[in-house]
């Protein structure tokens, strides 16, 4: 992978890179190195990207982000998981003679769980602050991440037909559970994702770079932006994933009818949203009751599925409160047991996974650095930045809280958000010195726009 970098530019090595990696290596299979997080998927192409930077561009990547709060949360990451590691010194047991036994965290249980924490997702958002560095790089990665869409529709095609299956073809094994995989009297593709649900996230992604694009310029490979987009947004309602086609819709019709001040507004509620969830559940004025009852006009199936994640958030949430700082760490300390010590929960979601393990501080560190770009991108982007890039820069933005929002039922699967959210927050910075300030608006940019 660091080869492509002495062969293609760096913007565009780093997404062959990240999308390649993203869209075609195994789950599962780590490499190990003391006093380092395992390197796999999630977080091996990043280190080759920082590498193939440091010896093709080392200008690049050599510098510290200016952002004091980007540097606050990398502090407050490491800092919070020694603190994860002193505050669970204590061994469980459980049964009538102990024999069921979780152990007690170490110091450097702690130390691995800061750099846990901290190592993927936030070299992710490190490398698009310093790579993807103007306009045309942003337009670089809106046209890689449909294109990378494009080249994966053709895979899950073959696995709406075939079930799922490529993973064992290529690889000799399957991930997940093959029920989890048939919806709506057919089958819901994977590939080489860890779950469909993960595909359906990434074509929700690719989907809606594409009809931010299409607002900017008209063809991409020879062929119409527009057009490939409602290709992309076909195939990902195929996937059968609900809560990635309600938030596609909903994306499109923002990008492609709502001036980008009515996009901001909407990116800004989601982001603000994500941060406020936990409060939200604790203190019972999220409308669960109304949910359940919506999906159950919908599907009877989703109704239940639901019902069982709100069951288990429940649960979970109980069991966090009694350590909300810093959470419970690892060991799977922040599950919940019976007397006997078997496991009665399932963590689905990646706001209860970090809140249960990392406490209220890594739940902050690890959504902050999604939430925080969106909100400071409606304030900035009020004063400067041409029509053009006020577009993608809007396009970026809600891509960003639409999968944030995301993160609420579903896990990560994948950091490549981080390294949009990263860009986002570059161009942001450098807006007030290449950019005049945008004129005042009048009425009509308030309401709904017809899309250029």
């Amino acid at each position: 992978m660091i080869g492509v970098f002495f062969v293609i530019p760096p913007v565009k090595a780093t997404l062959v890179v990240m999308l390649g990696a993203e869209m075609f290596l195994p789950v599962g299979p780590e490499f190990h190195i003391p006093w380092v997080p395992a390197l796999d998927r999630y977080n091996l192409p990043y280190v080759c990207i920082l590498i193939g930077c440091l010896l093709r561009c080392p200008g690049r990547v050599t510098k510290l982000p200016k952002e004091k709060w980007f540097l606050f949360l990398t502090f407050l990451a490491l800092l919070g998981g020694a603190f994860t590691g002193w505050t669970n010194g204590d061994t469980i047991t459980f049964g009538a003679s102990g024999e069921v036994v979780i152990p007690a965290m170490t110091f450097k249980d702690g130390m691995f769980v800061g750099i846990s924490e901290f190592f993927p997702s936030y070299l992710a958002f490190y490398l698009g602050y310093v790579i993807f560095r103007g306009p045309k790089e942003v337009e670089d990665l809106l046209a890689g991440l449909g294109i990378a869409g494009l080249v994966y529709c053709p895979f899950a095609i073959i696995e709406m037909r075939m079930s799922p299956q490529f993973n064992y073809w290529i690889y000799g094994y399957t991930t997940g559970q093959f029920l989890q995989t048939i919806r709506w009297g057919g089958y819901r593709p994977m590939v080489f994702m860890p779950h469909g649900l993960a595909l359906a996230r990434f074509f929700m992604v690719t989907t809606l770079a594409l009809f931010v694009l299409a607002k900017s310029r008209r063809t991409l490979l020879g062929l119409p932006v527009r057009l490939l987009a409602w290709y992309n947004a076909t195939i990902l309602v195929l996937c059968r994933s609900t809560g990635a086609i309600v938030m596609v819709l909903v994306g499109i019709l923002f990008v492609s009818l709502s001036s980008p001040k009515r996009q901001l507004l909407l990116a800004t509620v989601l982001a603000v949203g994500t941060i406020a969830y936990p409060v939200l559940r604790a203190s019972g004025v999220f409308p669960v009751s109304e949910l359940l009852d919506a999906a159950g006009a919908l599907q009877e199936d989703r109704a239940d599925s639901l019902a069982y994640r709100f069951k288990n958030e429940d649960l979970l949430l109980a069991h966090a409160r009694e350590r909300i700082l810093f959470g419970w760490g690892t060991y799977n300390r922040n599950r919940v047991f019976d007397s006997e010590g078997r496991d009665m929960t399932v963590t689905d979601g990646l706001w209860i996974i970090e809140l249960g393990m990392t406490g209220a501080v890594g739940f902050l560190v690890v959504f902050g650095a999604l939430a925080w770009p969106v909100v400071w991108a409606r304030h900035r982007l009020r004063k400067y930045g041409d029509r053009r890039e006020r577009q993608n820069l809007t396009g970026l933005a809600l891509i960003v809280a639409l999968v944030a929002v995301d993160l609420i039922p579903n896990g990560l699967w994948g950091v490549y958000v981080y390294l949009v959210a990263g860009v986002l927050v570059r161009q942001l910075r450098d807006l007030g010195t290449r950019s005049n300030p945008v004129p005042p608006q009048g009425p009509a940019d308030i309401g709904l726009s017809v899309a250029s």
